[in-house]
């Protein structure tokens, strides 16, 4: 699959040192993952599931669900956008507002 970009990776290690093992292991797996559909991806990561507030974005638990990654996945291009790493907490905060429609893709 290709990661458009390593950076959000990046970032989320400095703010998340605790996490920068898991982090890594994750953009490796993402990188090399050939799935061509959620269901073959969730083999790898089973926290898998849909961001049910936006079409196409996923959401992959990272260390042990310390964290909580948000991708624009497209499964048949083979391409995924990092939207978002970030605590299970802002997590939760996101979530609202996109559930309240207070943000936008």
């Amino acid at each position: 699959m290709h990661v458009i970009s390593k950076q959000p990776f990046e970032n989320a290690k400095k703010l998340y040192p605790n996490d920068s093992d898991a982090l890594d292991a994750t953009y490796k797996v993402l990188k090399e993952s050939k799935a061509k559909s959620p269901d073959e991806l969730r083999k790898v990561f089973p926290s898998l599931d849909n961001f049910k507030y936006v079409d196409k974005w996923w959401v992959i638990g990272i260390g042990g669900n310390n964290l909580r990654l948000i991708a624009f996945i497209e499964f048949v291009g083979g391409r995924c956008f990092i939207k978002n790493i970030v605590s299970h907490a802002e997590y939760d905060r996101i979530t609202k507002q996109y559930r309240e429609k207070k943000l936008k893709r």
